[in-house]
């Protein structure tokens, strides 16, 4: 049973196809009841005629460039309509046309549907000749195979007539159904198929008459005779299709070849913008659909797929940073950035396209309302095919992911276009655009091109460092990451943006000089340029001996948190001995004595020293629970990181010493008066928040001048650190004491009442409530080796 497939056909398309199908059941129902009443000899001519159209249909030359093919048919068929009337027209073309159409199509629609097309078309065509053979040689409808013989010249109009109406009922409805099918305009189906197809109609018309000519003048057996003629003449047009479709695929092949490179150039240098390999093509896909829907021309078209690849080749001399620059671009960046435009035209001046691609480039950042660039354009004087280019690009960019945003739902970008109509965009643009949206949608689809997603390590890293993509965001990592773009577009991408991130890294690393800032930055900046499970920073402390994990994150960070390692323990321990990276020991080494989760086990890790000069500053560990995942280029990138990280360390760790030498006295060791006045700031700004006093306490020496100068300062200043050890040892752990000057102490406590604040030698302390910096009391006098009592005094002032 044959089984109409129709699943490709819209309901208007449906529906035309039924009343095609109905009418030409119609028209050939009644030649074919017609053709009944036909004598003995005209059934022997129609059989003649049907297996001429038979033998015909199965050796067609196909038009090169087209879909139409050139057959003897129409030729037998208009005989068959002059000798046999129109009945027998109809039978022929109805016959001819399944011929062809069982050879060509194997869909069971296209059997039924063309030769009921051509029946109606037989049906139209034939009683046209008739009428205009009445009206111009008086000759009645009846068949001319029993009536006078008419000479060529009474021939030629009504054969011109019938071939003219024949071509144009055929053409039209078939277009009628092509453009229903396809969605496509009529007289664009009509064009592309079946324009360079006119003439032979009328050839066929005009051999038609020359033929029935012949046959009256010279008789039947002097036509057969010259079918070998006739043929070989058909064979010799065969040949020279068959060899212009030759010349005409290889002429295909070579645009083909020509635009499989431009397209693949394009690809690459768009990988440079971290763009991913579908976003170029889903942006030809629209454009084009969008070049039919606006009516621009065949060239235009052309021009506009050639121009959606390379509309951003002007970004070769555009910086990376730039380019991929996660925030708001300064003022001279985007002045920078808008070069591309110009650049991008200027190397596309030189390709001599046959189609103008030029003012594409150079426009499709022009804005409706003139404030775009390069040239301020406005409205119409933008070229329409840049001004959808514009929405195109800017619709699908905004729906890509990319490692520094999240890429807009399709309502967002839909309402983004919106938004822009009659201000960025032009307004007639979005409208065509955001209605047929749906269908566009159904293409890309279809053709495979909806990845819209980040790869999947981009996502693992986004996971290890806790940076989770937004809750709204428009798709999850298994619907929106699979990296199908080819292997040579990844690498290009992960060059760039391994460039990118190294230059990320140093500016972070040159912005802080806080050491818990840079050792968190140096596990954040890993994470984007190396794949991990767990990711460990040490540093080394040199007056303990060993390094301690000062930042650790990913999966059972908790592990190695706070874990301290002695040079020649485990990997990292090696790694500090040596002084030298490893990545060939097993990494479980240093879990020795760490309970890990069930079913966790590391199987592959790199570590670094980090080094500044000869100084050892740590190690930086990075592990993964994939075996062998760490390849060379993962070290050499490794490398260059903690190359980076060892000098942001290092000068961390100086600016710490020298921060802490400012706030510490050189001889006790204890705070000096300038980590006195920031101590007591903070505590006066705790006490206003929280209303709880706190105490000022100032202890000095008395007659201290007398050590000096009895036992010398050397004794002297071994009296101010023992008396300094003393004092500590009286305060709590949380208490602050610092040398102000000379031999005067003074000691910041809280929470102190006041039976614990007096003393049989001295009154009570006063608590110091802000914003009073001073207190008051007497000063008890003491021998130089006594050791010092409390005493209230004035709030000092540096001297």
């Amino acid at each position: 049973m044959i089984r109409i497939d129709m699943s490709d056909y819209s309901r208007a398309a449906w529906g035309y196809w039924a009343a095609l199908v109905s009418a030409g059941a119609l028209a050939l129902g009644w030649g074919a009841y017609a053709c009944l009443s036909y004598s003995f000899m005209q059934w022997a001519q129609l059989l003649v005629l049907a297996s001429l159209v038979v033998i015909s249909g199965m050796l067609p030359a196909r038009i090169p460039g087209t879909k139409a093919v050139v057959t003897a048919g129409d030729c037998f068929v208009f005989l068959g309509v002059i000798f046999l009337g129109v009945p027998a027209g109809i039978v022929l073309g109805a016959l001819d046309l399944f011929t062809g159409t069982l050879r060509s199509s194997s869909r069971a629609s296209s059997w039924v549907a063309m030769p009921a097309c051509m029946a109606v078309t037989a049906f139209v065509a034939g009683h046209a000749f008739y009428l205009a053979l009445a009206a111009h040689a008086g000759v009645t409808s009846r068949p001319l195979g029993g009536v006078q013989p008419l000479s060529l010249e009474e021939l030629v109009l009504p054969l011109v007539l019938m071939s003219l109406v024949q071509y144009t009922v055929n053409s039209a409805l078939v277009a009628c159904l092509l453009a229903l099918k396809s969605r496509r305009p009529v007289w664009r189906c009509w064009r592309d198929n079946y324009l360079q197809s006119s003439w032979t109609f009328f050839a066929g018309a005009f051999a038609a008459g020359l033929v029935y000519v012949a046959i009256m003048r010279f008789g039947l057996l002097y036509v057969i005779l010259s079918v070998p003629v006739v043929a070989a003449t058909i064979a010799t047009y065969r040949a020279y299709f068959e060899r212009f479709a030759e010349k005409t695929r290889e002429a295909a092949e070579v645009s083909r070849l020509h635009l499989a490179t431009v397209e693949a150039l394009a690809t690459a240098i768009d990988a440079k913008d971290q763009t991913t390999h579908f976003h170029v093509r889903r942006v030809q896909v629209y454009c084009e659909r969008m070049g039919e829907l606006m009516g621009l021309t065949p060239a235009e078209i052309k021009a506009l797929k050639a121009g959606a690849l390379l509309h951003d080749i002007g970004k070769l001399a555009v910086p990376d940073h730039i380019l991929n620059k996660p925030g708001k671009l300064t003022e001279a960046e985007f002045e920078r950035m808008k070069v591309h435009t110009t650049v991008g035209a200027q190397i596309l001046e030189r390709v001599s396209f046959p189609y103008p691609v030029v003012p594409i480039v150079l426009y499709h950042h022009e804005q409706w309302d003139g404030r775009g660039y390069p040239e301020g354009l406005r409205g119409e004087e933008i070229p329409l095919t840049a001004r959808i280019l514009s929405v195109v690009d800017c619709f699908d960019s905004a729906r890509e992911e990319r490692p520094y945003r999240r890429g807009m739902t399709p309502d967002e970008a839909c309402a983004m276009l919106r938004r822009g109509a009659g201000g960025h965009f032009d307004p007639r643009v979005v409208e065509v655009f955001l209605r047929h949206l749906p269908r566009f949608e159904e293409e890309i689809t279809a053709e495979g091109l909806d990845n819209r997603g980040l790869t999947n390590e981009e996502w693992e890293h986004r996971d290890l460092l806790g940076e989770e993509p937004a809750a709204d965001a428009a798709h999850t990592p298994s619907q929106a990451h699979r990296s199908d773009a080819p292997h040579y577009l990844n690498q290009i991408t992960n060059a760039h943006r391994e460039v990118y991130a190294l230059y990320e890294i140093a500016r972070t690393f040159g912005s802080s000089l806080d050491i818990e800032d840079t050792v968190s930055v140096l596990v954040n900046k890993v994470g984007h340029v190396v794949p991990f499970d767990l990711c460990a920073v040490y540093l080394y402390d040199d007056e303990k001996g060993y390094a301690r994990a000062a930042h650790v994150a990913g999966r059972h960070a908790e592990c190695l948190r706070g874990r301290a390692v002695a040079p020649g323990e485990g990997v990292v321990g090696f790694v500090l001995a040596n002084r030298r990276s490893s990545y060939l020991l097993d990494p479980m080494l240093d879990f020795q004595g760490v309970e890990l989760p069930d079913g966790c086990d590391f199987r592959s890790m790199v570590a670094l020293p980090l080094l500044k000069d000869e100084r050892l500053v740590g190690a930086l560990a990075v592990y993964s629970s994939e075996p062998r995942r760490y390849t060379d280029d993962h070290l050499r990138l490794l490398d260059t990181v903690a190359r980076l990280a060892s000098d942001a360390l290092s000068n961390a760790m100086s600016h710490a010493q020298a921060e802490s030498n400012a706030l510490t006295d050189t001889l006790t060791l204890l705070p000096n008066a300038r980590a006195m006045y920031v101590r007591y700031e903070q505590e006066a700004a705790r006490a206003r928040r929280t209303g709880k006093p706190f105490q000022v306490v100032m202890l000095d020496l008395d007659d201290f001048k007398q050590v000096n100068d009895t036992y010398g300062h050397k004794t002297g200043d071994r009296m101010l650190r023992e008396v300094g050890r003393i004092l500590q040892a009286q305060l709590r752990e949380y208490d602050f004491l610092a040398r102000y000057a000379g031999d005067e102490f003074v000691a910041i406590v809280q929470d102190l009442s006041a039976e614990r604040s007096t003393s049989s030698s001295s009154p009570p302390t006063r608590p110091c409530t802000p914003p009073s910096r001073s207190t008051s009391s007497a000063r008890p006098k003491t021998n130089p080796p006594a050791p010092p009592r409390s005493r209230p005094a004035t709030w000092p002032r540096p001297r």
